[in-house]
């Protein structure tokens, strides 16, 4: 469930903080242009806090991705930033079009490490990917999977926690944006 953990259970959903995670991709690259822009394949991420992403895809496009906020018209926002940042690395991406954006919720928790819980006797959720799901998730899923075949929990190669909901878990939204601002001043005043 992660970024979008509902009712389903009772406490899941208030032991992560839904934040949103924007991307945009241009169309793919001419050759002449792509060998100027990560011609090893490599995928980037930069230092700052609020971190930015950076690859270009097996079909040639660039996608930046980072951080965004709540609303519809701030993920908006955001996107156009990272058109921005975008230029900002890679100045020779200008002109080229972007024709691909979008966004959704990633689960981040205070420790910022996945979470594996024991919800009642026989259900069991790994959440909390903190925008690295991709890679955590399917590590998690076969852990899960050694779980359900029977596997102790003991015995998993992840530890399974008790479930902790977040106090004051209602006012995230408040605690996230004061979050981001607090970083993006570090981030600009280099600290």
């Amino acid at each position: 469930t992660n970024g979008y953990s509902g009712p389903l259970h009772g406490g899941l959903a208030r032991s992560v903080v839904p934040v949103r995670s924007v991307q945009v991709a241009t169309a793919p690259l001419s050759e002449n242009l792509r060998g100027t822009i990560l011609p090893e394949r490599n995928q980037v991420s930069d230092m700052a806090r609020l971190l930015l992403y950076f690859r270009v895809d097996a079909r040639g496009r660039f996608i930046m991705g980072g951080r965004g906020t709540f609303r519809d018209t701030s993920t908006r926002a955001q996107m156009e930033a990272l058109r921005a940042a975008s230029l900002r690395v890679f100045p020779q991406l200008r002109g080229v079009e972007w024709t691909h954006a979008w966004g959704g919720n990633v689960a981040i928790t205070p420790d910022h490490f996945p979470h594996l819980h024991e919800l009642a006797p026989g259900l069991a959720a790994g959440l909390g990917y903190n925008g690295r799901g991709v890679a955590m998730a399917t590590a998690m899923g076969r852990e899960l999977a050694r779980w359900a075949r029977g596997t102790a929990p003991a015995d998993l190669d992840y530890p399974v926690t008790p479930l902790r909901p977040l106090p004051l878990h209602g006012l995230h939204r408040l605690g996230v944006s004061a979050e981001i601002l607090r970083m993006r001043l570090l981030d600009r005043l280099g600290l």
